[in-house]
């Protein structure tokens, strides 16, 4: 084996798809066509898209295919191409992402987070988190930053976490656990909060590769409609809270009626 490939740790990267495979192929060539890290493991889940799709799937070349019979939401989706990954880092992209490199920014990313192990987290898009100019990493030539506090977002809670195109440790995946297998927006969530309470694994990104590395097909359909969930269940938390403290019964009834409505959006495959 080469010299070079046994000094980079394997890393896997998971492409989480549900009904465009057109995005797919797309993300997966342009990964492939701007990235030069030399040790990767190769993953696809797919949440359901029938066999018509899922046998295209299956002729990508990749190492490893989760590929679910009935839709379950991206919580299962995210767990189910998590156990087919055998790397030490993950990198995590949905498939309406595509790579635009440079080439070695997944080495550098590698480096930063081998030098720096309670590193657990590198975004490469998500809120931009103001980072701490004095908490620069080692490792890399492209200058690596902290960020301990989230985006300060016009008084929606933000967080450190994203589920956009992201490098995170196993070590940090194992500490943090499996996503929960909620509605889209809810298992979202509950991994941002669970990312925010903990204290182990700290977050980093290059300020200069933001949005840059991993670029977003803005006309996918997901993205608006996944981005105003987001933002409508945070803005209700406050409110859901207290009906749970005060009127259980209200509560439950408003919590069916708003997993009822992502289901529809899931249906209409506005979200995925």
């Amino acid at each position: 084996m080469d010299r070079l490939v046994v000094e980079s740790p394997l890393v896997s990267v998971l492409f989480v798809t549900y009904k465009r495979f057109d995005n797919l192929e797309r993300a997966i060539e342009s990964f492939r066509r701007n990235t030069d890290y030399p040790n990767l493991e190769i993953v696809i889940a797919d949440d359901g898209s029938g066999a018509e799709i899922q046998e295209k799937i299956r002729q990508i070349p990749a190492n490893g295919y989760a590929l679910s019979e009935k839709n379950r939401g991206l919580g299962a989706n995210n767990n189910a191409g998590l156990s087919h990954c055998h790397g030490k880092y993950v990198l995590m992209i949905q498939d309406d992402w595509e790579c635009h490199g440079p080439p070695d920014y997944l080495s550098q990313s590698v480096a930063v987070m081998e030098a720096n192990p309670d590193v657990g987290l590198i975004n490469f898009a998500g809120s931009l988190n103001s980072h701490d100019p004095s908490l620069r990493l080692v490792g890399s030539e492209e200058p690596c930053f902290l960020t301990p506090d989230p985006a300060n977002d016009k008084g929606v809670e933000s967080f450190l976490y994203s589920d956009q195109p992201h490098l995170q440790s196993m070590a940090a995946l194992r500490f943090i656990g499996p996503y929960q297998e909620e509605p889209m927006v809810r298992s979202e969530i509950h991994y941002c909060r669970s990312w925010k309470n903990q204290n182990r694994f700290r977050t980093a990104v290059f300020p200069a590769w933001h949005l840059t590395v991993f670029r977003c097909d803005y006309q996918a359909p997901s993205f608006s409609a996944a981005m105003f969930s987001r933002r409508t269940l945070v803005a209700l938390l406050p409110f859901a809270q207290w009906l749970k403290r005060h009127c259980h019964p209200a509560y439950r009834a408003g919590r069916a009626g708003f997993n009822a409505c992502m289901k529809i959006l899931e249906s209409l495959r506005l979200v995925h």
